[in-house]
């Protein structure tokens, strides 16, 4: 079996180092089965794991409302995933970027243990031109991921994504397109793999979690430098249309930071460009991930 040509050689599977063109799970694993587990995916850049501690924090809390006992502890996950990057040549500070996501089954039985397994993916240039030129939405025909309570964890259960995924390449093959889920009542959720914002008059809105939305890392740390920079902020209901009335509209992702949003199903928002509480917001994301790879590199 070959692996994906974008996946790097080495993979982290059960506590142990393997090929990715050899690593194997058990065909009766309940997480390909059932899709019984959860994942994260996380952002390496200059030979760092970049907010492995929030990352990790939603893990556990994946793993706790799922009933699965994770085989280590925040010391230990660290220690592996460092051992990861450090086997595929990307632990020092000039090494390229890249995707790790690292995904936990509750195994072969209700009762583990637990299948774990990390790999690594290489980032190319795209998520650098969508952050540069924004992205163009589409309205899904779905309604999102599910129960607030099942969409504020990344299971494995990402059925609505991937087909939204295969209706969007149906349909554009824009490479800064970006599915939108919109609720049955009419009311923004997220994006296929984004969280959503707008800005009006100066301050920053997005849905809620309790509207059925993944509680993203990048959210979360977007929502504290707003909140530092007396842009509000605001977690409330978003009716589609008021996308369209937005002084900006913006997306926020593991790997993709911020980038603007600009346009909606063919339909410029945010005057067709990227904005300026955008442009603030995106420096303030890059400074602190400045400063994230300089405390990794310093805890060594």
């Amino acid at each position: 079996m070959r692996a994906p040509e974008d996946v790097l050689p080495t993979v982290w599977l059960d506590g142990a180092y393997a090929p990715a063109a050899t690593a194997r799970v058990s065909v009766f694993d309940r997480g390909f089965l059932m899709a019984d587990g959860a994942f994260e995916t996380m952002h390496v850049k200059g030979g760092a794991i970049l907010a492995l501690e929030a990352h990790a924090a939603r893990l556990w809390r994946a793993a706790e409302f799922l009933a699965i006992r994770l085989p280590w502890d925040a010391a230990g996950l660290r220690a592996g995933l460092a051992g990861l990057l450090q086997r595929n040549g990307l632990a020092s500070p000039g090494s390229p970027e890249a995707a790790l996501r690292v995904t936990m089954s509750r195994g072969a039985s209700m009762t583990g243990p637990p299948t774990v397994v990390a790999f690594l993916r290489q980032v190319g240039a795209a998520q650098a031109r969508r952050r540069a030129e924004g992205l163009n939405l589409h309205t899904l025909p779905l309604p999102g991921r599910g129960s607030a309570e099942m969409a504020r964890h990344k299971t494995l259960s990402y059925l609505p994504s991937a087909l939204g995924s295969v209706w969007l390449a149906g349909r554009t093959d824009d490479p800064r397109a970006e599915g939108l889920f919109v609720s049955e009542q009419g009311c923004v959720l997220e994006g296929m793999a984004t969280n959503i914002a707008i800005v009006e008059s100066g301050r920053l809105v997005t849905p809620p979690i309790a509207s059925g939305v993944l509680a993203g890392t990048a959210r979360d740390l977007v929502l504290r430098m707003a909140a530092e920079a007396g842009m509000g902020p605001l977690e409330e209901e978003i009716p589609r249309e008021r996308l369209t009335r937005a002084d900006e509209v913006l997306a926020m992702a593991s790997t993709l930071h911020v980038a603007p949003v600009v346009s909606l199903d063919g339909q410029p928002v945010g005057g067709g460009r990227p904005g300026p509480v955008t442009r603030t917001l995106q420096a303030a994301f890059e400074a602190a991930v400045d400063e994230d790879v300089r405390a990794w590199h310093a805890a060594g």
